[in-house]
């Protein structure tokens, strides 16, 4: 019952307060996220944050294989799974703009060998369009097993791709209702092929990663690399605290829909190129006028909170919209996402499964987007004394106090929502500070307590003494 009283006032001290400086920012993302990564026992994450045409920061934790010891960084490679969609989604409508094909062609069109069973008589053909948007009707996967580590992970070749797509009919009429759907972009996939004449492989390259210089992104990464510059995958966390290991797994014909490798840094390239074509800089791989064609809804029925355009799927969230995707690959996950109207974008990429990297963007975004938008403003005082982690047992673990704006504040390490779990603190005098509610009215006073040599070694909360820990 403690705890719970505990963990509900924390809840009830949110605020909007943020803040005042980058640095007080950034070092309660780096306390918070190594925190994350020993409570849910993940193996590493890489993250980065771009403003504008900058790296704000760039962060990564523990090992992309632990075995050999070897650390995360944020140009260690990660498979980015259904990111990959995005730079299928990229190549087609180049080839469209080139006037290669047309959004509206039939399917059948440039795939001859494309016969999956139309299982309603007055649907509308399924055409490129269709697949792009996730609109055609089509299941979510080509029959093959390729996901299931009991059939040793059977991802299908080309030819194993037509004969497990031509077994399967339609689950509903094109453009009914949004169904996501993987074997959609391996066909569009198939479809570049057709078109360019030239392999998936080196048409991405060629058109997409070279003039975005991504020095660290693969379509057809070299599986030499896996555990070394590429990220070994693990499984979820098992009651016993292990996690399975992921061998390596080459995409095959599922490259186009979720093959690419990508690192923190490569990918926040990715961001800062959207926001250059957005402002008109530059049109070497898009016109801004197709990039914003492709970001804007074109999807049928996806739902109160997210649209779809043409790859890119928008979510909005307090107020204001994510354009992005994310992606699951086996035993690797991806989220990346930008706010154009503030010029700010977040890559996380994780070695397992459990945690949404989605909810590690949006807490990137959250403590980051605000003191970007209002810059650096330099604090009147110094509490950087009271810094520190401090032991709340047996009633929750680790509380973590530092300096945010004028303020303290405390938060703890567990939650996944550091802002959310904020309580904030005004000075009063000497070593007392006063807890403000969300209302903005005054609360309990928090007195630190020193030893003889004057260093802070806890505090006094109410009737509670708790120690620091440092």
């Amino acid at each position: 019952m403690r705890k719970f009283l505990f963990l509900a006032f924390l809840c009830a001290s949110v605020s909007a307060a943020q803040a005042q400086t980058i640095e007080q920012a950034t070092h309660l993302l780096d306390v918070w996220l190594e925190a994350q990564k020993d409570y849910n026992d993940w193996p590493s994450l890489s993250v980065s944050v771009v403003h504008d045409q900058n790296i704000v920061y760039a962060r990564s934790f523990g090992h992309i294989n632990p075995s050999e010891n070897i650390a995360a960084t944020p140009d260690s490679l990660y498979r980015i799974a259904s990111n990959s969609k995005l730079f299928t989604a990229i190549t087609i409508l180049q080839l469209r703009d080139g006037g290669k094909l047309s959004l509206k062609d039939p399917i059948k069109k440039h795939l001859p060998w494309f016969n999956v069973k139309q299982r309603f008589e007055k649907s509308a053909e399924i055409t490129v369009e269709s697949l792009l948007t996730h609109s055609s009707g089509l299941p979510y996967e080509p029959d093959v097993p390729y996901w299931s580590y009991k059939h040793g992970y059977p991802f299908p070749t080309r030819e194993e791709l037509i004969e497990g797509t031509n077994t399967l009919e339609t689950l509903y009429p094109a453009w009914e209702r949004y169904q996501y759907s993987n074997l959609g972009y391996m066909l569009l996939g198939q479809v570049v092929e057709s078109v360019s004449g030239v392999s998936y492989h080196d048409y991405v390259h060629e058109n997409i990663i070279a003039p975005m210089e991504l020095k660290n992104t693969f379509s057809n990464i070299d599986p030499a690399a896996h555990g070394g510059a590429l990220a070994i995958g693990y499984g979820t966390l098992n009651r016993d605290r292990t996690r399975m290991e992921v061998p390596f797994v080459d995409a095959k014909a599922t490259a186009s829909a979720a093959g690419i490798s990508s690192s923190a840094n490569d990918l926040a390239k990715f961001l800062m190129w959207q926001f250059r074509t957005l402002k008109g800089m530059e049109n070497e791989v898009l016109s801004p006028h197709t990039f914003r064609e492709m970001i804007r809804p074109q999807a049928v029925n996806t739902g109160p909170n997210m649209d779809v355009g043409y790859g890119f799927r928008t979510n909005h969230r307090n107020n204001k919209s994510y354009i992005g995707h994310g992606g699951v690959y086996l035993g690797h996950t991806s989220q990346i996402a930008i706010e154009p109207e503030q010029k700010i974008g977040a890559v996380a990429l994780m070695n397992t499964h459990d945690t949404s990297p989605s909810l590690i963007v949006n807490r990137l975004l959250d403590v980051l987007g605000p003191v970007l938008a209002d810059g650096n403003k330099s604090p009147d005082n110094d509490f950087s004394e009271y810094q520190g982690f401090y032991d709340y047992q047996p009633w929750g673990d680790e509380v973590y106090i530092m300096q945010w704006g004028d303020q303290l504040i405390s938060f703890a390490l567990d939650s996944d929502n550091p802002i959310g779990a904020m309580s904030r603190f005004n000075h009063l005098d000497g070593d007392r500070f006063i807890r403000i509610r969300s209302d903005g009215g005054e609360a309990d006073v928090m007195t630190f307590r020193r030893n003889e040599m004057g260093h802070v070694i806890g505090y006094k909360d109410q009737s509670d003494y708790i120690a620091k820990k440092n």
